[in-house]
């Protein structure tokens, strides 16, 4: 179970993520973070589907549970679906950095 810590700390690395993808400064709660990347996905569907393909590629957004997500939620949003498939995708790379992060060298000499 996390704390409201580690929920606050994977929010930030969160919207920091999001903030450099869609170059815009992403909102401060959960909901709001997923509706603004909600309606960027949105406006990337209508005016820029290549685009929004190679970030998702980028991203690495799983393609195969996207579609089959797609596929299942036939009426529903899509921008939403996309926008919850990149926020899950964000959290399981900053989940890998934690996992493998390794402590600074403490001898001088290791440092480079």
């Amino acid at each position: 179970m996390s704390t409201d810590a580690e929920d606050k700390a994977l929010l930030d690395a969160v919207r920091s993520e999001v903030t450099d993808l869609t170059r815009r400064v992403a909102p401060d709660g959960w909901g709001e973070l997923r509706e603004d990347l909600a309606d960027w996905v949105n406006g990337l569907i209508v005016h820029d589907f290549q685009e929004l393909v190679r970030i998702l590629y980028r991203i690495d957004v799983n393609e195969n549970k996207l579609k089959f997500l797609l596929k299942e939620k036939v009426g529903e949003d899509a921008a939403q679906i996309i926008a919850d498939l990149i926020i899950e995708r964000q959290l399981q790379k900053i989940k890998t950095r934690q996992l493998f992060k390794q402590p600074p060298p403490e001898d001088e000499e290791e440092k480079w």
